[in-house]
């Protein structure tokens, strides 16, 4: 099965598929991962279609079956929030167009399931991501976010697996 997580963004939308086996979800492979990134000369219209048209061939490219996304939240800085909800809305779009299955997790639910702690910083979160899946990530949090809220909901499947 696998599982795209995505890190929303106007100008860089992390995006990282991971692959889990239904029979072992301690397994976790990272198939592939990235950032969609769009110039900020663009009209909204020309970056929310580059979202949208990379996002397609992302899905399709890998066969994702589920998609995972940390549910909004309202910024210090107004602008940036709407500036979120454009992408948000462009990709949920999108994965309603090719019928794929959305789960959202709160931002402390994916810091407390990855590092224990419901307000880790970043840096925290990149780290444990890391040692989770026994990668060098880099340093560009939009796609360790992503690769965090995916193993989110691969932890919430196990539980909800192991409750069964």
């Amino acid at each position: 099965m696998n599982i795209i997580g995505i890190d929303p963004s106007l100008n860089c939308t992390g995006w990282a598929v991971l692959s889990v086996c239904n029979d072992d979800l301690n397994k976790i492979h990272v198939v592939n991962n990235g950032a969609i990134s769009t110039n900020s000369k663009e009209t909204i219209g020309q970056r929310l279609y580059k979202i949208h048209n990379e996002f397609l061939n992302i899905i399709d490219s890998y066969k994702v079956n589920i998609a995972s996304i940390e549910e909004v939240f309202i910024n210090k800085n107004p602008k940036s929030s709407i500036s979120l909800c454009y992408a948000r809305g462009t990709i949920l779009l999108t994965l309603s167009i090719t019928n794929i299955p959305l789960f959202e997790y709160s931002a402390n639910r994916v810091k407390k399931s990855i590092t224990g702690n419901g307000h880790a910083k970043k840096e925290q979160v990149c780290f444990m991501v890391e040692n989770i899946l026994g990668i060098k990530c880099c340093d560009i949090y939009d796609i360790s976010d992503a690769m965090a809220v995916a193993i989110c909901h691969i932890y919430s499947m196990k539980i909800i697996t192991e409750k069964s």
